[in-house]
């Protein structure tokens, strides 16, 4: 006798997806100029949000 466990077929997608998203993301960092330059601005600028505050609500509201 086997038991159906539930839910547990959409976790597996979800994985499966979060997989695949990762993997085109380092293929893309590695193969393509624009984006690994983006990714890098994108880094830069977090750090730079995220050492003034402005990730809590109290950096530059323009």
């Amino acid at each position: 006798m086997t038991r159906r466990r539930r839910g547990q077929a959409t976790t597996e997608y979800f994985l499966l997806i979060s997989v695949a998203v990762v993997g085109l993301a380092v293929a893309a960092y590695a193969f393509i100029p624009g984006f690994s330059e983006g990714m890098d601005n994108l880094g830069s600028d977090a750090s730079t949000l995220v050492g003034a505050g402005a990730a809590n609500g109290s950096g530059d509201k323009r």
